[in-house]
C-alpha cells in the first residue's frame, strides 16, 4: 500500500514541477515577444513555439493530474453559476460549476 501512495506523489511531484517548467516557457516566450528580442538575435519563430510548448505541456499536466470527469473542468475550465450567498458577509457569493460540481466563493464590488 505504501509503495502505491509514494508512487503517486511521485507522479503528481513530477507533473507539478512539468507545470512550472510549461509555465516557465509560456513566460520566456511571451517576454521574448514583449522585448523584440528578434531584432537583436536571429530567433525565427522561439518565442512563438516555447508559448505553444508550455501550453501544450501545460494542458498534458492538467489533464493527468486533476480528476474531475468533464475534460474541461480538468484544464481548469469551469462553467459557475451563482447558486446562493453567504449568510455572513453579504458581499460574498457563492458559485457551483455546472459540470463537475465544484464550489467556490467569491467577493463581488459594487
Amino acid at each position: 500500500m505504501k509503495t502505491g501512495k509514494k508512487r503517486i506523489q511521485g507522479r503528481d511531484f513530477l507533473f507539478n514541477k512539468l507545470k512550472t517548467i510549461a509555465s516557465l516557457s509560456i513566460l520566456t516566450g511571451v517576454l521574448l515577444l514583449i522585448a523584440n528580442a528578434d531584432e537583436t538575435f536571429n530567433l525565427y519563430k522561439v518565442p512563438y513555439i516555447l508559448i505553444i510548448a508550455g501550453f501544450v505541456l501545460l494542458i498534458i499536466s492538467l489533464l493527468v493530474t486533476n480528476h474531475e470527469k468533464h475534460l474541461l473542468c480538468r484544464i481548469g475550465l469551469h462553467r459557475f453559476v451563482q447558486v446562493d450567498r453567504d449568510s455572513e458577509v453579504p458581499a460574498l457569493f457563492v458559485y457551483q460549476c455546472e459540470r463537475c460540481g465544484k464550489e467556490k466563493k467569491a467577493m463581488k464590488s459594487f
